[in-house]
């Protein structure tokens, strides 16, 4: 029996329970890192930016985001290790740069490609009304796929939201094949994922009014209840030893 939003939390609070420090710190340090990446492209911009520069920037977005899934990665195996009752440190968020790192950033491309798919009929839709001059059919088509890209962006996201945890955990399959253990493991479970991601949205206005210090503590939490509800999909959760929870990690980078 797959257990509640209520269970999965209260189970992740347990665990993170006076650990918060390395998942802290990694959430902390893969932010900083994608924002050193961004920087120097968003300075460089200017108020007028040209083609060339517009197309650069685009480039430079899609890589970084690359790169910004695969650190997530990392961050992904501390609160794994930590759940499964292995030694875990800050530094584990580089591990995905340091073995089979061709399938991560091959997986996280194709999975940003989805999303940019999925995007399209919204551009279109958008594009066409600016050439129509917002007329009461180009708004309504602009409307209507508008729509359209919510629906397949919400099912990429659902569907695939765990590629990156499936990647670390079968390192047998191609990236191709990850993508369909994907789809399998979030067959009837989509709209537990989406209750579940709603459920933080209260936390999402605490980091807002806290003007982003709160994220220190609400994104590893949701991060761990989110491994908490993968580890339950696949029925592993029930074989963790509670015990487990208890192991010390070390915090040394």
């Amino acid at each position: 029996m797959k257990r509640t939003s209520k269970e999965l939390k209260r189970i992740a609070r347990d665990i993170l329970n006076d650990r918060y420090r390395v998942p802290m710190a990694a959430f902390a340090a893969t932010t900083l890192i994608a924002t050193v990446i961004e920087s120097p492209f968003s300075f460089s911009m200017g108020d007028n930016p040209t083609n060339m520069q517009l197309v650069i920037s685009l480039i430079a977005e899609l890589l970084i985001s690359v790169v910004s899934f695969v650190l997530g990665c990392g961050v992904a195996k501390i609160h794994l290790s930590m759940t499964r009752g292995n030694d875990f440190r800050v530094r584990d968020i580089f591990d995905p740069f340091k073995k089979n790192t061709d399938r991560f950033f091959i997986v996280g491309f194709l999975f940003l490609l989805m999303i940019f798919v999925s995007m399209i009929p919204v551009i279109g839709g958008f594009t066409y009304a600016v050439i129509a001059d917002f007329s009461v059919v180009s708004i309504v088509i602009a409307a209507a796929t508008g729509i359209l890209s919510l629906i397949l962006s919400c099912y990429f996201m659902l569907t695939y939201h765990f590629i990156g945890y499936i990647t670390l955990d079968h390192p047998e399959l191609k990236c191709l094949e990850v993508f369909k253990e994907c789809r399998l493991l979030m067959h009837g479970n989509r709209l537990r994922l989406l209750y579940i991601l709603l459920s933080f949205i209260g936390y999402g206005l605490l980091v807002l009014c806290s003007f982003g210090i709160a994220s220190l503590w609400v994104v590893p939490y949701q991060t761990e209840t989110l491994v908490i509800f993968y580890l339950d999909c696949t029925d592993e959760l029930n074989r963790i030893p509670v015990r487990s929870y208890e192991k010390t990690a070390t915090t040394q980078f």
